[in-house]
């Protein structure tokens, strides 16, 4: 099978190359020049501008494309975040001309404005956050749009083997001899093993175009607070806690706020997120494996 994967210098593009390569004939597109230079002694890679006429030669003949690009930081300007819906709108013609099955990786961020008490099914209020707005727009594209060769997945913080966003944000609570915690830490919350979620992308493919977005965690909820401790425990022996109280967090998210410290990331950590994965289950066949303490022992 012929796989384009978009991002795949980034987080869960490269663990894709990783992961499809020894199966398929996989192309990775990215944008990171010195990535690409690094991976193209490993796996097939390129650059090129999505929805351009080089990336409809690139897809034209592919049997999946999973785009997985996209601007995902706590802060940045609005028109950084705005590409990853431009993007979106750019390349669903050239994927419906050629019929291409698509696998878009969105993001449980999507749900950020609604109500925390029940499981999130489907996202029916646009978030503020401009990343997650981002996300929850190229969704409504995507689903507004004639295209129906696709299916959508929305993972809920991937953390594992080449992680290169939650480790960092976890890594930022951990100081000396202890965790920090933001808050009381127990809001509930969803997280993803990369291998699960690897697992899932394959389920994804097998199955094929499902026509919408499928939510994606461990299925396994626990609080913010279990979470960092066990993360602490496993990857640094360090199990003494500080709590820190909130209110004086968020006065320098408002004033001062920096990539550690700023109302998305605190929101993060403190707004519960669980996950309805009926869905994904029925439609995929897919159910996550790996435990979070499995996945953390792949980290030392």
């Amino acid at each position: 099978m012929r796989i384009v994967i978009s991002g795949a210098t980034g987080s869960i593009g490269s663990m894709l190359m990783e992961r499809l390569s020894p199966f398929h004939d996989v192309l990775g597109l990215g944008r990171d020049q010195n990535k690409l230079n690094t991976m193209g002694r490993l796996f097939e890679m390129s650059s090129c501008t999505l929805g351009s006429e080089e990336f409809e030669r690139m897809v034209a003949q592919a049997d999946c494309f999973i785009h997985c690009a996209a601007f995902a930081a706590p802060k940045g300007k609005a028109s950084e975040f705005q590409k990853n819906v431009q993007i979106v709108h750019d390349m669903l013609p050239v994927l419906a001309k050629n019929d291409v099955f698509t696998i878009f990786v969105s993001s449980a961020s999507v749900f950020d404005a609604m109500p925390r008490q029940t499981a999130m099914t489907s996202p029916t209020i646009r978030p503020k956050a401009l990343y997650s707005k981002s996300k929850f727009d190229a969704e409504q594209a995507v689903m507004t749009s004639s295209y129906e060769n696709w299916t959508g997945l929305r993972p809920r913080a991937v953390i594992g083997r080449g992680d290169t966003t939650v480790r960092p944000r976890l890594e930022t609570l951990i100081r000396r001899n202890s965790v920090l915690i933001p808050g009381r830490g127990d809001a509930l919350l969803d997280y993803t093993c990369m291998e699960n979620f690897l697992d899932c992308v394959e389920a994804a493919i097998d199955a094929g175009p499902q026509g919408a977005f499928l939510n994606v965690s461990n299925g396994d909820p626990r609080t913010f607070k279990r979470l960092i401790t066990t993360y602490a425990k496993h990857v640094h022996n360090i199990t003494n806690v500080r709590h820190v109280p909130m209110l004086p967090l968020r006065v320098m998210a408002t004033l001062f706020p920096t990539d550690g410290i700023n109302h998305y990331s605190l929101d993060q950590v403190s707004k519960a997120m669980v996950l309805d994965l009926s869905e994904t289950t029925q439609r995929l066949n897919w159910h996550p494996n790996q435990s979070l303490e499995q996945c953390l022992e792949g980290l030392l």
